[in-house]
């Protein structure tokens, strides 16, 4: 609806500075004028307005400029071709702008699925070999292994499964985000029932990593999607796993502010470079070369976050590492909890 709005308030805006113009603007630069508009609208808000912007000029053009004003009708005929000159370069603006944005488009689609397919052929790369050949030991020497050496293959099959898992399925995320294909299926749930199943998930993941929670009390529920938000309290905590040594501590708070609720994700391990606060949200970006994952992680949650009219920043931490904050916004009214009805005497 905005774009719309705008559209016919940047036509009027024309018009009211060629009227205020009067004698300092022949007809044409009023014309001139029009098609600025028609321009904007088209580069900026797509086909619909500017078919808009190119209607609302002609009849604005004649109503106002063409003799006798205030009025559609038309004393000169050549006006005609003024109008008609004026609607079809209209039209050929949206054109030309529609076929710019779908090229840009196409473009950006291209150049995701490149970065898609050499950040699989990367990353896949390392738990795949790590499967095989766990695997292929069970395989050829199974019988000849001791107990506990068969569970730790069995181990190492399962975590590279997992992680080849996640892997792929920010890899899917990315794609959905990218195309403007997430949906969010809102819900009002708990936050705490949320973190809790992120951190069930990551078990394993966060090892010896010791998780301290810290909800305040009569935290409201939150309009989500559980399980995009599960997915994005996952991700940070891998990114904490990833960037932290065993024994450091992860601290998860969560409180309610004016608007919503905030959720931080805390950890010690060396931080954010300086300048990189914002980087650390791109896709594919990673703070080393030999940084691990597809740097997928990060730039998931904060689509995740903006899909839901949220945001996601990161800063420094107290501990000096780092700081991942959340804000949800709370829209709407929570559904009311029946209550039972009184038993007859």
């Amino acid at each position: 609806m905005g774009r719309w709005v705008i559209t016919c308030s940047l036509i009027a805006l024309a018009t009211a500075v060629g009227l205020l113009a009067g004698r300092h603007f022949a007809e044409p630069d009023v014309v001139m004028l029009y098609l600025l508009v028609v321009g904007i609208a088209a580069t900026r808000f797509g086909r619909g307005p500017a078919l808009l912007a190119s209607s609302l000029s002609v009849l604005a053009f004649d109503f106002f400029f063409v003799t006798p004003s205030f009025t559609l009708a038309v004393a000169d005929e050549r006006h005609l071709v003024t109008f008609a000159t004026l609607f079809i370069v209209g039209l050929s603006i949206s054109a030309l702008a529609e076929a710019a944005r779908n090229a840009s488009r196409r473009a950006s689609v291209e150049e995701l699925r490149s970065s898609l397919l050499s950040s699989v052929s990367h990353d896949l790369r390392t738990p795949l070999g790590a499967i095989t050949g766990a695997a292929t030991t069970l395989r050829d020497h199974g019988t000849e292994l001791l107990p506990a050496q068969r569970s730790d293959l069995v181990s190492t099959i399962c975590d590279e499964a997992e992680r080849m898992e996640r892997l792929i399925r920010n890899l899917l995320d990315m794609s959905k985000l990218q195309g403007g294909a997430l949906e969010v299926k809102r819900e009002w749930v708990p936050l705490e029932e949320t973190i809790g199943a992120a951190l069930t998930q990551m078990e394993r993941l966060l090892g010896r990593r010791p998780v301290q929670v810290v909800m305040a009390p009569q935290l409201p529920l939150v309009p989500v999607d559980p399980l995009l938000l599960e997915q994005l309290f996952c991700n940070l905590l891998d990114n904490a796993a990833r960037y932290t040594p065993e024994g450091s501590k992860v601290t998860i708070s969560a409180r309610a502010i004016e608007g919503g609720v905030e959720v931080t994700v805390d950890d010690e391990g060396p931080g954010l470079a300086p300048g990189t606060e914002a980087k650390v949200f791109e896709k594919f970006y990673r703070g080393t070369v030999s940084s691990p994952g597809a740097g997928l992680g990060l730039a998931i949650c904060r689509g995740i976050a903006e899909a839901h009219q949220g945001r996601l920043t990161a800063t420094r931490a107290p501990s000096g590492g780092a700081r991942f904050a959340l804000f949800l916004p709370i829209v709407g009214e929570p559904p009311s909890v029946p209550t039972e009805a009184p038993e007859a005497p």
